[in-house]
């Protein structure tokens, strides 16, 4: 069986616990009770479970400015720039995730939002690693890296 901790021993022994799991990146199954478990995992560990999960931001040009749209979120971000759209959209991505939150169990249940959990775990540790911009909007591939997935293909 895995190692199991109790809740009860982890309020005791929090600090060796998350060490453990963090700097020695060994997750750690914590019960509480016969039935409800939960599992402490690092930062490194969980951006690695959701590394697949690319955001896909459609940059639309209008008369009265730009909006952008996150269909992983089914959000959008307005202004008269592109900067001023995308600062729109980084800020309803920090609402958005926010509000999921806050509303998980409702949210994880409903039909147009449960696929939105992976990309909201995605965004939460990209904000915590002052990464959000970067992540929702990747810089392009440079040459080397064209030239070595082509060789792979």
């Amino acid at each position: 069986m895995f190692n199991e901790v109790t809740i009860t021993a982890f309020r005791e022994q929090s600090g060796p616990v998350f060490t453990e799991v963090v700097q020695h990146h060994r997750p750690q199954v914590i019960r509480r009770g016969r039935d409800d478990r939960g599992l402490l995992v690092g930062l490194d560990e969980v951006w690695a479970m959701v590394s697949d999960r690319a955001f896909s931001p459609q940059v639309m040009r209008g008369d009265e400015g730009v909006s952008i749209w996150l269909p992983e979120f089914d959000v959008y971000g307005e202004g008269e720039t592109y900067a001023d759209a995308k600062a729109d959209l980084l800020g309803e991505v920090r609402v958005y995730v926010q509000e999921y939150l806050a509303n998980a169990d409702e949210y994880r249940r409903a039909p147009n939002r449960a696929a939105h959990f992976p990309h909201v775990v995605k965004a939460l540790i990209a904000e915590a690693r002052g990464q959000l911009e970067d992540t929702i909007f990747p810089a392009p591939p440079d040459l080397a890296t064209l030239r070595a997935r082509a060789a792979a293909a």
